[in-house]
């Protein structure tokens, strides 16, 4: 991870297909928490911490750009250690 300041950029999450963790008002019951065979760590774009934990299978694209860029979000979600928004983007919804 670089050591560049964030002022200027802003990060979006764009998900394709049923991701239970960045969808809004649903509810998916784990075998295990403490299970992590066949899941994948996102980590936070700005600081690297751990951002969210889901299945391997399940594809996601980040994507960077300027703050001055008008980007339409589907959802914003919070860093739980750096407090730093990132955006949701549901493919599924745009196509």
């Amino acid at each position: 991870m670089d050591t560049k300041n964030h002022e200027d950029e802003l990060y979006a999450i764009v998900v394709y297909g049923l991701v239970p963790e960045f969808m809004p008002h649903l509810a998916f019951r784990r075998e295990k928490q403490y299970k992590t065979l066949g899941m994948k760590i996102v980590k936070c774009p700005y600081c690297g911490g751990v951002f969210k934990v889901v299945e391997a299978t399940a594809k996601l694209e980040l994507i960077r750009y300027p703050r001055k860029v008008k980007v339409d979000w589907h959802r914003s979600m919070l860093c739980n250690l750096c407090h730093n928004t990132v955006g949701v983007i549901y493919a599924s919804a745009t196509a």
